[in-house]
């Protein structure tokens, strides 16, 4: 990177002026800017293979690859990855678990330095963890986890996630104090998905116990697939039924059965507040519009887990020690903290103007990263 650095050159110059029938000098201060050189960079502080003629290589392998988390996602991998001359090759499974193992297969073989991977199931890609482990290549996970035996491959393996214990609770706690503490609640449970399971711990475990005037009425729980319209069906149902007005509130546990929710309680034409966690375009366009029905979302910024997942690769290709579990800080994102949409509609990239954190991160970034950076 070159450095540019502004130099105040105390010029003086003579300037022969004539006067009426006299001869004056003035001093005049300039002050330039120039170029400087790029400052040498101590290539023995970058750590093998970084710096070499090497072209460092990672795969990304998704679940899926659609949707604006996701795209931002991505970019935070290949922006970050960027920097370092790192190439990134991104496989998309389409939601096809086999496809996501092949996908990890192929990077094996084709002898990538690092994995990242996102989502899939434990089970479904078990076999093609352990192969890439075996084969020397550190895998760093997200929203997932594997048991790998500690003697295979100690140190590559790294399970990340959006701190879901924490967003539980931020958004849950959200309901707990806009609520007072007491409140009938329809609650969305989604079981046996690692991230929403951590986040039902926290309702279930600590909400429950510690608030006893939150009373769950109902609970959703619709899986995976095509949740939107299912939920916005099955919250209908529900309200509709609800004559004398008694549900309070609505807890989503993602932010896809929020967006059915949200729908579900415009078409009853009541005002019934709605919590939640993730955040999207979409989300925020909803919450801008209605900011008194979709009242908060606890959520990570995208980009920052693909920098994150780039910079614990680079760790790990460089032989460094890597924690077995790192956690996302999350923020709690909250509508009366945001413009209403006809003041200013908002995309996931403008947060970073309200939020401390988002859309940039220092966590992991080491020296000799930006050593190598200024050297592309």
């Amino acid at each position: 990177m070159k450095k540019i650095m502004t130099v105040l050159l105390a010029v003086f110059l003579l300037i022969g002026l004539v006067a009426c029938g006299g001869k004056t000098e003035e001093k005049v201060e300039v002050e330039k800017t120039v170029e400087a050189a790029p400052a040498p960079v101590a290539l023995g502080d970058i750590p093998a293979p970084f710096g070499g003629e090497k072209t460092i290589k990672i795969a990304l392998v998704k679940e899926w690859g659609t949707g604006t988390h996701m795209t931002m996602h991505i970019n935070g991998v290949k922006n970050e990855a960027a920097k370092y001359g790192i190439e990134v090759n991104v496989i998309d499974a389409n939601n096809d678990l086999q496809a996501m193992a092949e996908g990890i297969e192929n990077a094996v073989t084709q002898g990538v330095d690092a994995i990242l991977t996102s989502h899939g199931k434990s089970d479904a890609l078990q076999a093609s963890i352990d192969k890439a482990l075996r084969a020397g290549i550190p895998v760093i996970v997200f929203d997932n986890d594997f048991n790998v035996p500690s003697d295979v491959a100690p140190g590559m393996l790294v399970a990340m996630d959006q701190y879901d214990l924490m967003m539980g609770l931020l958004s849950q706690m959200s309901l707990v104090t806009y609520l007072n503490g007491s409140a009938d609640v329809i609650y969305n449970r989604l079981a046996n998905i690692p991230p929403t399971d951590k986040r039902h711990r926290i309702w279930e475990g600590g909400i429950l116990p510690t608030y006893t005037g939150i009373n769950v009425l109902e609970t959703i729980d619709l899986g995976t697939s095509g949740v939107m319209a299912k939920s916005q069906t099955a919250l209908e149902a529900i309200l509709d039924a609800d004559k004398d007005n008694n549900i309070d509130a609505v807890y989503a546990v993602w932010d896809e059965y929020a967006k059915g929710f949200y729908n579900a309680i415009l078409s009853s034409g009541k005002t019934i507040p709605l919590f939640s966690v993730d955040m999207s375009d979409q989300d925020l366009a909803m919450m801008q519009t209605h900011p008194e029905i979709w009242i908060s979302s606890s959520a990570v910024d995208p980009t920052v887990i693909g920098i994150v997942q780039v910079r614990l690769a680079m760790l790990a290709i460089s032989g460094q020690a890597l924690p077995r579990y790192y956690s996302l800080t999350p923020v709690l994102v909250e509508a009366s903290d945001l413009p209403t949409i006809e003041e200013r509609p908002l995309s996931m990239a403008d947060l970073s103007e309200f939020y401390a954190g988002w859309g940039s991160t220092q966590e992991f970034l080491e020296d000799w990263m930006a050593d190598l950076a200024a050297m592309q």
